[in-house]
């Protein structure tokens, strides 16, 4: 069981907590960490979510959980247990905190050309990781195989930083 801390509007936290898959109460947040990480060829890291979770392609991502307060090591967490990468929170680049109804994400970005075959995936979350190229990923989320949230992440990165040069 995880159970995720609530924060209000502004961000603060509220010492509220609600156990994850439940209904987040009205006026109340949780914080995403989101990363799409990108190599020297301008490609993505891309995996694909487990069958049992869905299926579909997206970049790495998690909840927060409650008591971490620093929101890049927890992308630094869910990187390391979903696709078996370590890095060190100084390559982490925040590029934007979107807000969603219930949920604030906090999208990173990341530089790393490391080859697919290094990766160790959970399997429970992952099941394949590879780099693609933007093109193929609006394809994927042409199909609605991709998932759309995250492909207007990839959006805004891409419109806020040009983030592949």
């Amino acid at each position: 069981m995880e159970i995720l801390d609530l924060y209000d509007k502004e961000l603060k936290p509220t010492g509220k907590t609600v156990e994850r898959g439940r209904p987040i109460p009205r006026g109340f947040m949780i914080p995403i960490v989101a990363v799409f990480v990108y190599n020297d060829k301008g490609e993505y890291l891309i995996q694909k979510v487990a069958k049992s979770k869905g299926n579909y392609y997206s970049s790495t991502a998690g909840h927060v959980q409650s008591g971490e307060i620093d929101f890049a090591a927890a992308m630094q967490r869910e990187l390391k247990e979903e696709i078996g990468l370590s890095v060190a929170k100084s390559e982490l680049k925040l590029v934007k905190i979107r807000r969603y109804e219930y949920k604030f994400t906090f999208l990173y970005m990341l530089k790393s050309n490391v080859p697919v075959e290094m990766l160790r995936l959970q399997e429970e979350e992952v099941e394949s990781v590879k780099w693609m190229t933007r093109d193929e990923i609006e394809q994927l989320c042409n199909q609605n195989l991709f998932q759309r949230v995250h492909y207007q992440l990839l959006v805004d990165c891409e419109e806020i930083l040009n983030c592949t040069k």
